[in-house]
């Protein structure tokens, strides 16, 4: 059988979805344009009928087969969209995932509204670096951007980005805020929330994501708890914490955030209508 674009996609997808991977059209689609180096998906449908070599159809099988196993396919193609930015990942860092951008988006509304002529910003625990340069690209003011995260490989594939983005970005391998030196305009943070005993983690996070950057302890706020009485100490005043946390959490959080000294504590929630984001101010 000569195998064009179009069906061998049709084909892949059918195949994703007998073996109950989520996704299976949108997942084949993806696979096909790294195979062929395309930016957009729209390219299958205006070259549908493009034949594919021998060599290409096996490629091509090859990574339908890895994500048989599942294995995200950001770290197939080794990229991953984020705030309309493409980003480099690897299994060395998380996978942005859309709930994250409540976070960039929030964060940007809060930096853009302050009145200081220079901002500092740092993002804690980075990993690709979507938030930080995403605030970067987004923010449009006289501001010097930190990151921090306690690995060398994610800090790596952070730097990696940077580049690629054109932002200058000051990284620091560390715990958290543990050494770090100055005050900061605000923190931002997508830090490990998920307890151990979680059971809702999907098989194929466990299986593939550094755990490093999802576990967070017995509760599931042990980071949230360190980073907040660190960042307290480490913020200007009038400046701001703001962090991403789990499902179920949002008092917790807010407990904590009250506890480390934080006043004009918000929530945000998310597009499926979920508590996402807290920020909280320290005062003057």
């Amino acid at each position: 059988m000569k195998w064009t674009v179009m069906t061998l996609v049709k084909r892949a997808s059918e195949i994703l979805s007998e073996r109950g991977i989520p996704s299976p059209r949108l997942d084949a689609e993806l696979l096909m344009c790294c195979l062929l180096g395309w930016d957009n998906r729209v390219k299958i449908y205006t070259a549908y009928d493009r034949p594919l070599s021998a060599e290409e159809v096996e490629a091509y099988r090859q990574l339908i087969k890895r994500r048989v196993k599942g294995e995200p396919v950001a770290y197939i193609t080794g990229e991953k969209e984020f705030f309309g930015f493409r980003f480099k990942v690897t299994p060395a860092v998380l996978i942005p995932r859309p709930e994250t951008e409540l976070l960039v988006e929030k964060s940007v509304e809060l930096l853009k509204s302050m009145s200081k002529e220079t901002l500092k910003i740092v993002d804690v625990g980075t990993g690709s670096g979507c938030i930080i340069i995403s605030i970067a690209k987004l923010l449009k003011k006289d501001a010097e951007f930190f990151a921090t995260d306690i690995s060398r490989k994610a800090l790596d594939v952070a730097v990696e980005n940077a580049e690629l983005h054109g932002c200058k970005v000051r990284f620091l391998k560390a715990d958290l805020l543990e050494g770090v030196e100055g005050k900061f305009s605000a923190v931002v943070s997508n830090p490990p929330y998920i307890a151990y005993s979680d059971r809702r983690v999907e098989s194929s996070v466990k299986m593939f994501e550094p755990s490093v950057a999802l576990y967070a302890g017995k509760k599931g706020t042990e980071v949230i708890e360190r980073l907040a009485f660190q960042s307290f100490d480490k913020l200007e005043p009038e400046g701001f914490l703001a962090v991403e946390f789990g499902e179920g959490q949002s008092e917790k959080v807010r407990d904590i955030f009250e506890r480390a000294g934080f006043s004009t504590i918000k929530i945000f929630k998310d597009l499926s209508g979920k508590d996402r984001i807290i920020v909280g101010f320290k005062k003057e």
